[in-house]
């Protein structure tokens, strides 16, 4: 009986530790302001007038919209566990969804040169990559102050 009485808050504070360890799920809220925040920083960057935010961020959000399916669609098997057999048709089917990432990607480039210059589609490239860098080294210093 002893025995039960010490394991019991060895578990307790085991499940604390892990619970603490993880990082914890954005809310609705961050991702709002993370949202706004690149929508800020993307329109600066790409110098975008009024007339051209209101046509490019449609096609840009239906794009995103688009990347945020095929990442929920995706199973993420545990790899240690799963056949070569599984492992192949996974394989396979990463390929599938590149293939379609990059049609995304085609169709995102083909519509946005109908509302902004091929310049500013070449910008919005860089202008992704820059508020990713700088929202990673955001995440990273409130991780390790």
């Amino acid at each position: 009986m002893r025995i039960g009485y010490c394991i019991t808050p060895i578990l307790i504070v085991l499940a604390v530790v892990t619970a603490a360890a993880q990082p914890p799920m954005m809310n609705k809220e961050a991702r709002e302001r993370i949202e706004a925040q690149r929508v800020a920083f993307i329109t600066d960057q790409l110098h975008l007038t009024p007339d051209e935010a209101a046509r490019f961020w449609p096609i840009y959000n239906e794009y995103k919209d688009g990347l945020k399916d095929l990442r929920d669609e995706f199973e993420r098997p545990d790899l240690e566990s799963i056949s070569d057999e599984e492992a192949s048709k996974l394989l396979d089917k990463q390929l599938q969804q590149e293939q379609k990432k990059l049609e995304l990607r085609r169709t995102l480039v083909t519509r946005l040169r109908t509302v902004v210059s091929a310049k500013k589609v070449l910008m919005l490239q860089r202008a992704e990559l820059e508020f990713n860098r700088e929202l990673l080294r955001k995440v990273q210093e409130k991780r390790n102050p």
